[in-house]
């Protein structure tokens, strides 16, 4: 049932609920600066919520630094799950639909993946990696994450800082993309939705635009 239809008295109760679990976990010194070893019923839980290999291998670093995660919900975000997100100081840096882009921390995924209402997670990155993102296809991810389509292909220009080299276009391609059209800078890519946290892992890559095509 979603939250918006929950009485108050029961929504609190979920939100103190993620809340006190994401505290127990800081106190408890799981993470930090130490590698974590998640257990067999968390290992379970990553798989069941999708957790790709870069989202598990933050978790288990023991890093402390923030980072960006899709988050894909059944109900509408803004509607049913901001409130519960914000009393859990967890920030909604953009949404769409059941999708959001949420700022936390390593110690905090696993405790938001035992929410029900949460039905997949993804690593994106550091937050600063957003602005290299244009906004139309930023929303096109989320939309795509959303409908569980985010292995469709998409069209896209990448800016590099540079005249790319070998080893800049076989990057772009392990990330599951094809090259098309190159000029100087500027190349023209198609992959998958899914794809685009790894280019945005290289910082030589400046821009991400989506292209539309002919309809």
């Amino acid at each position: 049932m979603s939250d918006t239809f929950l009485p108050r008295k029961h929504r609190k109760g979920k939100y103190k609920a993620l809340l006190f679990l994401t505290v127990a976990a800081l106190l408890a010194g799981c993470f930090g600066s130490t590698p974590y070893v998640p257990t067999k019923d968390e290992d379970d839980l990553l798989k069941a919520k999708g957790a790709d290999k870069a989202l598990y291998e933050t978790i288990c670093i023991g890093e402390s630094d923030p980072f960006v995660l899709i988050a894909v919900f059944r109900e509408d975000v803004f509607r049913s799950h901001s409130a519960v997100l914000e009393q859990s100081f967890i920030p909604v840096l953009n949404e769409f639909g059941n999708t959001a882009l949420l700022l936390v921390r390593p110690v905090e995924v696993l405790p938001l993946l035992k929410d029900a209402s949460l039905i997949k997670a993804a690593w994106f990155g550091p937050q600063a990696r957003l602005a290299r993102l244009d906004t139309s296809l930023e929303f096109d991810m989320l939309s795509h994450f959303g409908k569980g389509t985010e292995s469709s292909p998409a069209v896209i220009l990448v800016q590099f800082r540079s005249l790319p080299k070998v080893a800049e276009e076989k990057a772009v391609i392990a990330a599951g993309f094809q090259i098309h059209a190159k000029e100087g800078p500027t190349y023209k890519i198609t992959g998958p939705i899914s794809g685009i946290p790894k280019l945005l892992d290289h910082d030589w890559v400046v821009y991400l635009e989506k292209i539309d095509l002919p309809q």
